[in-house]
């Protein structure tokens, strides 16, 4: 929903820190951009074992100016892959082809192929790029032996 910008990235930067002490972040190398009727929140958080996400948001200026602008995420991309490029998945804001937000499912061990295709169709159950990071660590939690093995 609607927030203040300085509160957004105040929510953003409290998140990162809490997900690096955690552990399962290495490093947020994702940053903010401010333009004119935009924000872009661009860049890639390391995570354990070769594990990123690639963010790609854009923040919609609704009303006002500077930190108190009134502002609203409208378009995103999360990219969760591992390093030698095999994606795990990837979450995407509706466009084109896909009225809805959706995931899209890779099997990164087997020749990283897409194998599902998830709309999300209940706004509510769409997910904020820090419940993506706890996905992401999960999904580790369940292949780290395997992600060690393959890097060897």
């Amino acid at each position: 929903g609607r927030n203040r910008l300085n509160n957004y990235i105040a929510v953003h930067q409290a998140h990162m820190s809490d997900l690096v002490l955690d552990g399962f972040v290495v490093r947020d190398d994702s940053s903010f951009l401010t333009l004119p009727s935009v924000v872009i929140l661009e860049g890639t958080i390391v995570c354990l074992d070769g594990i990123s996400l690639d963010v790609q948001k854009q923040i919609t200026i609704l009303e006002g100016t500077g930190h108190t602008a009134w502002v609203k995420t409208t378009q995103f991309t999360y990219q969760a892959w591992i390093r030698g490029g095999a994606s795990i998945f990837r979450y995407c804001s509706p466009h084109g082809h896909r009225p809805y937000v959706h995931k899209h499912v890779f099997a990164p061990f087997d020749s990283g192929r897409e194998t599902e295709i998830v709309e999300i169709t209940d706004e509510d159950r769409i997910p904020t790029m820090r419940e993506v990071i706890e996905e992401l660590r999960e999904w580790h939690g369940h292949h780290a032996a395997r992600i060690r093995d393959e890097l060897r």
